[in-house]
């Protein structure tokens, strides 16, 4: 591997320092550099960081394909040697390294201690003298190589800091203060610099024009490639820089970088679990089944297991396909269709990623892998990573030592972990967000198996975009991306040809209508009709319980939820409540009898329950609203298949309101009209998906405004706007506010929670400036997951608060707004604060 040898640019006419401990021990930017390039060197033998770059490469298009190859992995790896020569500024060298050998002088154009920025300067100078001296590159590779020099110094530029627009970046060589800085650099009196003093700033406005041309010209996919590969490199450069820095600083000498190093160890252990034995004993006694044989299948687990089978045969067809579709039944066991398959797609060895809409998915899959990955060797490559679980280390190392705070941090900061159990929204901030701890982990996708559950979930508006993100990502970092679902949208209608997938079960049709799934529950109309009352539904719904069947009703509104819910205990003793009001420790209280399988109770609930929510009840009741709604609240109704469901749908609570901006509330896609009732029925979800993804491809694909797909990919995209790809990439719209209730709780274990003593101890631990970072980061970490308990979601930020810490508000005496252990959500609010629905 080639890396620029330090004193062709810098001649060290004093020592110069990188970093400065609090002992007082100096690193040498030279020792710095060498640590960056040895961490670069084993990143790269477990990512093929050039087989990015090749990639990139490909997808841009060269003549002189070898030479211009060459170069750019060159220009990859000495990103890493170049990003810190700006600390040869001499106010950095006096001011942050209180270097006494650093001249009072300070260079032109440099504003106070600056160093990335001046850094890519170097950096440009360097590459675009070696690009214009040469001989091997056509006129438009020059153009392109140069371009390519620009987009490594943007990273440069930004590694201490959140990215930006590139635009910014590029504009800013226009700036007077950059002129002065070339002028001071690249004097004969800059001895120290001994750089090819190419860099001119006509060169620099000759090639912004340029560079306005060339965008024109560059179609989507190059676009999104070079939005993704910024990101690459950005994330490569910071895990190099981070992991250097705190070998240097915490004696820190990182050597695991979460790759599956054992996959044969997991692969052993799942095919010796009890499920795949099934599943592959009963793959070799189907064998010469005859031509009816699946219609006649009565038992549910072999109906899965035969949706196991030929998905997986499916992908063995199609192995070098980046993006999968599993559209398959609610209760069909995608979940274990998709372990399987991830380990089947597993390359070299990489990491695999299981992303769900919800927390509270995220954990019961990680209770499921932990059954599956029973042995603490191979459980503990398993993590969780969201803002309720605590940092978890990986490496051997004492618990509550110095060394295991530091490495823990870095494994979270970096995902360092075979197997990351996490939400939508992290995956999106790993994908789209602008904040740098956003990108740390990109670089960890290369030749990783995503597994991306319920995507449809989120905002219609935005899935053209992301299918189109997805697929380009999956092709440069060699990805393989399962979308997986019951109501999944043919995506790449909206994409178009581009964005072709392989679906995985191609006649997906066949489970949905076969008898076991189709006729699992039985669907009632009677009750959508004009003025039905709260009092008739209750009727209804007393008559179907019996005292001993498990009922769940869901409604729209929690106002409704909340008055039907107080109608309902006033005739039965057996009612739950469950609302976006209740805390995680209150949810789970609230479903522990359910999910113990006891008889005879009523579940009252908001849409919360839809996903994320492991039940199994015998009749339902819910108020219309998206189609996609329907099927999912269908799941939680005889999903063991051992009884006779029934789920009765009504109308009282008018949804638009609720899914604003959705195209799917048109009446005419709601169970209020038949033809969207026999959809259901017959499980016809691919011709509801066709009309619903019409309406999307003329409002957003065929739209020339500001939210027309058009303008985001010509413009944001296009010119590299990371923060309004951010903004148009954000899943949810809501702001929220989070208040910690504190009071008194017992968790299931009898461990006895005080909400204010949390609440001292998490301000203590923000306010201790002595103890160490990554000490201080993993201990707020595990405070964290215990507030978790305490904290609600409102609206309004008018609160009679007693404390806060930055975005979350605290109050301390919350007793008073609870009865019989329920938060009591009037009382609440008439103290100025209005939860969400």
């Amino acid at each position: 591997m080639y890396f620029i040898d330090y004193k062709e640019i810098i001649a060290e006419k004093y020592p110069l320092y990188a970093h400065l401990k609090d002992d007082g021990k100096y690193e040498l930017l030279n020792e710095h550099i060498k640590r960056c390039e040895y961490y670069f060197e084993q990143i790269d033998k477990e990512k093929d960081l050039f087989g990015t770059t090749e990639k990139y490469f490909n997808i841009l298009g060269f003549e002189n394909t070898d030479k211009a190859l060459s170069l750019l992995k060159d220009m990859l790896s000495d990103v890493i040697v170049f990003h810190d020569f700006g600390k040869s500024n001499p106010v950095f060298q006096r001011e942050k390294m209180k270097n006494k050998y650093a001249p009072k002088e300070p260079i032109k154009g440099l504003s106070g201690s600056q160093h990335s920025f001046f850094s890519a300067i170097m950096y440009i100078d360097y590459f675009w003298e070696k690009i214009e001296s040469s001989n091997d590159f056509e006129k438009d590779d020059r153009k392109n190589l140069r371009m390519l020099v620009l987009e490594h110094a943007f990273v440069i530029a930004r590694h201490h800091s959140d990215i930006s627009s590139f635009w910014d970046f590029v504009e800013k060589f226009r700036d007077n203060e950059t002129k002065e800085l070339l002028k001071g650099l690249f004097c004969d009196n800059a001895d120290w610099y001994n750089g090819p003093k190419f860099l001119t700033d006509k060169m620099l406005d000759k090639t912004i024009h340029i560079f306005k041309k060339q965008k024109e010209n560059k179609t989507r996919t190059k676009n999104i490639t070079e939005y993704f590969y910024i990101r690459f490199v950005y994330s490569v450069l910071v895990a190099c820089d981070y992991y250097a820095t705190t070998d240097f600083k915490n004696d820190i000498h990182k050597r695991d970088f979460g790759t599956f190093n054992d996959i044969d160890k997991f692969k052993k252990a799942y095919e010796s679990s009890d499920v795949l034995k099934s599943i592959r004993k009963y793959e070799n006694e189907a064998k010469n089944k005859n031509e009816d044989y699946f219609e006649k299948i009565d038992d549910i687990n072999i109906l899965r297991d035969e949706l196991f089978i030929e998905s997986e045969k499916e992908f063995e067809k199609y192995p070098n396909e980046n993006i999968y579709f599993l559209e398959a039944p609610t209760g069909s066991g995608k979940s274990n269709v998709s372990i399987n398959l991830s380990f089947k797609m597993m390359q070299n060895g990489k990491k695999i990623f299981y992303i769900y809409p919800f927390n509270t998915l995220v954990e019961q899959n990680r209770q499921n892998l932990e059954k599956v990955f029973e042995e603490d060797e191979l459980k503990n490559k398993i993590a969780v990573v969201n803002s309720l679980t605590p940092i978890k280390g990986m490496e051997d190392t004492d618990e509550d030592s110095y060394d295991y705070y530091q490495k823990a941090l870095l494994d979270r900061q970096f995902l360092n972990y075979p197997v990351v159990l996490s939400t939508h929204i992290s995956f999106f901030k790993q994908l789209f967000g602008s904040r740098k701890e956003d990108v740390f982990g990109f670089v960890q996708f290369k030749g990783a198996v995503v597994v991306l559950d319920e995507i449809q979930s989120y905002k219609n508006s935005i899935w053209a975009e992301i299918i189109i993100f997805l697929k380009a990502c999956a092709s440069l970092m060699d990805m393989k991306i399962i979308i997986m679902s019951a109501t999944l949208p043919n995506l790449e209608y909206l994409g178009g040809e581009e964005c072709k997938v392989k679906y995985l079960l191609p006649d997906s049709e066949k489970y949905f209508m076969h008898k076991l799934f189709k006729n699992r529950v039985q669907i009632s109309y009677e009750l959508i009709k004009d003025g039905l009352s709260l009092d008739e539904l209750m009727e209804h719904v007393l008559l179907n319980f019996e005292g001993k069947r498990k009922v769940l009703v869901e409604f729209i509104k929690k106002d409704t939820a909340y008055e039907f819910y107080h109608m309902l205990s006033e005739k039965v003793a057996n009612v739950l409540c469950l609302t976006g009001d209740d805390s995680i420790y209150e949810r789970e209280k609230i479903l522990e009898p359910i999910k113990n399988g006891n008889d005879g109770v009523i579940l009252v609930s908001t849409q919360v329950v839809e996903a994320g929510v492991d039940i199994d009840m015998d009749v339902g009741y819910k108020d219309i609203s998206k189609l996609d709604s329907e099927e999912q609240f269908l799941g939680r109704i005889n999903r063991s298949c051992r009884k006779n469901g029934t789920v009765y749908f009504f109308d009282i609570d008018k949804a638009q309101g609720i899914y604003r901006d959705d195209c799917r509330m048109d009446e005419e896609l709601t169970l209020k009209n038949t033809k969207m009732r026999e959809a259901l029925t017959e499980k016809k979800f691919r011709d509801y998906y066709t009309q619903v993804l019409d309406i999307l491809k003329h409002n957003r694909n065929e739209s020339t405004d500001r939210n027309g797909l058009e303008y985001f990919f010509g413009i944001n995209v296009k010119f590299l706007d990371f923060p309004e790809i951010q903004k148009r990439m954000r899943l949810i719209d809501k702001n929220m506010t989070s208040v910690v209730l504190c009071r008194k709780i017992e968790l299931k274990d009898k461990t006895m929670l005080d909400g204010k003593q949390i609440w001292d101890e998490y301000k203590s631990l923000l306010r201790d400036a002595e103890m160490d970072y990554a000490e201080k980061q993993v201990k707020l970490s595990e405070v964290r997951s215990l507030i978790n308990n305490f904290i609600y979601q409102i609206y309004s930020t008018d609160i009679n608060y007693n404390d806060v810490i930055g975005e979350l508000y605290c109050i301390y005496d919350a007793d008073k707004y609870f009865e019989n252990g329920k938060l009591n959500r009037k009382k609440f609010e008439s103290e100025g604060a209005l939860f969400i629905d």
